[in-house]
């Protein structure tokens, strides 16, 4: 286990959580729901996700260096434009309609309905993504992963339990900028030097 790998890759994917989908979603929900209700089922999701992702990760690092690195570097340009793309989401309104219904229902189905938004926003996410890429890359999917998860946990819980007040006073188009020029600048860095 590195622990500066772990530190890395958590402030990559901490980053690149605030302002995706996902972090909305959390407050939409955590704003309806029972909060530690809302952690729960968006924790089981993101352990699974980034099951998922390293286990691809993992798989992918068996490829030779040369490919393994040329996609690598397009998939964090992909990245950087999925971020890109997500400054101009309207999927909020979709979750915050679901969220109302189910304010009222119990413990039980808030953490499935937590579960499911989150499982299904992430999947193919570019947190998802970025996690597998970094396990590929670094070949030690256990530190990649701690350090995805805890980052994934940290984001979503600010937006969970802290929720739209805080949200306020961070500049989301700020970080989503800052995001788009980490993920950019990594999938240039990694991509040149394959060549």
């Amino acid at each position: 286990m590195q622990y500066s790998l772990i530190a890395s890759t958590f402030a990559i994917i901490f980053i690149a959580e605030l302002p995706d989908k996902s972090m909305v979603s959390s407050v939409i929900l955590g704003s309806k729901m029972v909060p530690i209700r809302v952690f729960m089922g968006t924790s089981v999701a993101f352990l699974v996700q980034v099951i998922i992702a390293v286990a691809v990760g993992g798989f992918v690092s068996k490829v030779p260096k040369r490919p393994l690195d040329l996609v690598a570097g397009l998939l964090f340009l992909i990245g950087a434009w999925l971020i890109f793309r997500d400054m101009k989401s309207k999927t909020a309104i979709k979750e915050d309609t679901i969220a109302k219904r189910s304010s009222r229902e119990g413990l039980l189905s808030q953490v499935l309905l937590s579960f499911a938004i989150t499982f299904l926003g992430e999947f193919g996410d570019i947190t998802q993504i970025a996690t597998a890429n970094l396990a590929a890359k670094t070949a030690d999917p256990i530190s990649v992963g701690i350090g995805a998860l805890l980052g994934l946990l940290s984001s979503t819980g600010i937006g969970i339990f802290l929720g739209g007040g805080l949200l306020a006073k961070i500049p989301v188009r700020g970080v989503q900028k800052v995001g788009i020029l980490i993920m950019a600048c990594l999938g240039v860095i990694i991509a040149l030097s394959a060549l």
